[in-house]
């Protein structure tokens, strides 16, 4: 009986990498030759492609020990956010991304932020960064509708996400504004 952790090879995780990687282009290129060889109406290998990207970056990003919950919600809103779009203009977009989907991934990230706090608040300024970055990334539709009118065409979920993320800011605030106003005088010697 030992009392250490069994040591991981790290050769061989390098080497499932690499296969795994040599697999992913493998089949991106199988689905474009597949696409190339009959006659659609659009690529849809673009999307197989989008999809192989978005599995890497949640992958690799999730390996990364201590990484901060927090942090894996604002890169998920941020990829599968790309990935919708992605999605939406290969198929000849319809707006159905920018209208449907985004604003429902905003209410999720939100959401899930929301609950981290609740859960923690006594660690909430671990998540602080976070959520304002997640709330500016929220006000980003809100801010295209005004600036680009008319590419947003069906405003009413937008609306409900934006002001679900500024509800949830806003009583995020209240609920740890004192921490962090502590922690601030702390670390800044205010």
């Amino acid at each position: 009986m030992t009392l250490y952790p069994k040591i991981i090879n790290v050769k061989k995780g390098h080497i499932a990498i690499k296969i795994l990687a040599i697999l992913s282009l493998v089949i991106a290129g199988t689905c474009l030759i597949i696409n190339a060889c009959t006659s659609t109406r659009f690529l849809w290998s673009l999307i197989v492609i989008a999809g192989i990207v978005y599995t890497w970056v949640t992958v690799t990003y999730s390996i990364r020990r201590n990484i901060n919950i927090a942090s894996s919600v604002m890169i998920q809103l941020i990829a599968i956010s790309l990935l919708t779009v992605c999605i939406d203009y290969i198929i000849g977009y319809s707006g159905w991304s920018i209208n449907l989907a985004i604003p429902i991934i905003i209410c999720v990230a939100n959401v899930t932020i929301f609950i981290l706090t609740l859960v923690s608040v006594h660690r909430y300024l671990k998540y602080a960064v976070y959520q304002l970055i997640i709330f500016l990334l929220s006000m980003i539709p809100l801010v295209i509708f005004f600036v680009f009118p008319g590419v947003i065409t069906n405003p009413i979920f937008m609306i409900i996400s934006s002001s679900i993320a500024l509800f949830i800011f806003v009583f995020s605030l209240i609920l740890c504004g004192r921490s962090i106003v502590e922690e601030l005088d702390r670390r800044l010697h205010m």
